[in-house]
């Protein structure tokens, strides 16, 4: 459960760095938005799959 509240919780960062980080090599537009949108969910999945490895306890299980 952990996992959800901390990976939601760090997208808005992740996309915010990640939206400032690609200024400077795309134009402003629909592919810099979508590679923004897609890493942050990819680094977000990563991050919830960790913690869940790391602490099997608290993780959901669903079948």
């Amino acid at each position: 459960m952990y996992s959800l509240i901390l990976s939601t919780l760090a997208y808005p960062l992740v996309a915010w760095w990640l939206h400032r980080r690609l200024e400077d090599w795309l134009d402003p537009g629909m592919v810099r938005k979508m590679l923004v949108f897609l890493l942050a969910s990819i680094a977000c999945w990563m991050l919830g799959s960790a913690i869940d490895w790391m602490f099997p306890a608290q993780a959901i299980h669903l079948l």
